[in-house]
Order: C-alpha cells, then structure tokens, then sequence
C-alpha cells in the first residue's frame, strides 16, 4: 500500500511563486502548499514580465492557468490542495493574483471557482472551494487592510506565532500556525 504524501510548502511572495511552481512541478511530492501573496505558476515566463504580474497582474482563463500547471509535468493526479493567504491592500503584488491562483487550481482540480464555503479566519473572510467529494481543494484568507507581508500573530498561545518585521505585520493571524492546523500537522 502507498503511503500518502504528508509533505507540504508555504511561500511568500517570491517563495509564494515558488510555492506554487513546485506544486505544479513535482505534484506527486507533495499534498498541498500555501501562497501567502504570490503568483499563479507560470504567470510570468522571463523576468521583465515578473513585475506586471505581480501588478496589476494577468488575467486569464481558468482553462489557460490550468493546462499552464498540467504541461508542467506528466502528473494525472491528485494534486495538491492550495491555501492562498492575501492582503487586500497590497500593492506589491496585487491582490488579484488571489483570484488567478484559485482559478488555477480549481480548475486543475476539476472544480468552479465560486466558494462552495465561506466564514471568517481570525475575523478575516475565508473562502473554500471543494471537489465532487466534498473535500476542500482550494481556500483563501483575505487579510482586510493589510499590505505586502507574511501576517503573524506574535505571543505565546497556542495560535500565535512570528515578530513584526518588515513585511511581517501582526494582524492577529499567524499564517504559519494556520497552515500547519488545515494540514493536521498541529
């Protein structure tokens, strides 16, 4: 019997793009990740284009993220799950590459990209997108008044995590302790 993949990776901004390259790349490596202000995987394909993709970003079709992430590698499935955690007030990257990544990989995953589930994170709006079973594939964290940064909530609870840093404001959500309790890892 296989033993089911328990890895996952988290990124932000540049290592959010690189978040979901990888999971493009090497799906069958890993179960899920987390993008906390990134890219779609492939948005940009040189360096100059980098910086119109992370703002105003590109919109495209769900259909081209999609087949973007399955011309990555011979992978057939499952795919990874994806957490996206954005700032609505980033103007680093734009808050629009939240939307293109969850229509990326819903539709790699099979699924529309209207929440089947919604609620709040930490008094944040939260989005979750399921497959046919019913199982979260894809959600979102929309961090209200933040801008570019990796959102930590520093203390020594339980939920609590991280020092404020540039481009670590404390927004009372700790990403990284998020990420690990979605993923069972807490």
């Amino acid at each position: 019997m296989a033993h089911p993949r328990r890895v996952y990776v988290t990124g932000l901004s540049a290592g959010g793009g690189m978040t979901a390259a990888v999971l493009a790349t090497y799906p069958e490596r890993f179960a899920g990740g987390g993008v906390v202000a990134g890219l779609p995987y492939r948005c940009a394909s040189a360096l100059y284009e980098a910086y119109t993709c992370m703002n105003p970003g590109k919109d495209l079709t769900p259909e081209q993220w999609g087949d973007r992430v399955r011309a990555a590698s011979s992978h057939t499935g499952p795919w990874p799950t994806m957490t996206v955690w954005h700032g609505d007030a980033d103007y680093t990257v734009s808050v629009a590459n939240q939307r293109e990544l969850v229509e990326q990989w819903t539709e790699v995953h099979g699924t529309d990209a209207t929440p089947d589930r919604t609620g709040t994170v930490a008094g944040y709006p939260h989005a979750v997108y399921t497959d046919d079973r019913g199982s979260s594939v894809v959600e979102t964290v929309t961090v209200t008044g933040m801008g570019h940064g990796q959102p930590v909530d520093p203390g020594t609870g339980t939920t609590e995590c991280g020092h404020t840093a540039a481009h670590m404001p404390d927004v009372d959500a700790c990403t990284a302790w998020y990420l690990a309790d979605t993923w069972n890892l807490t």
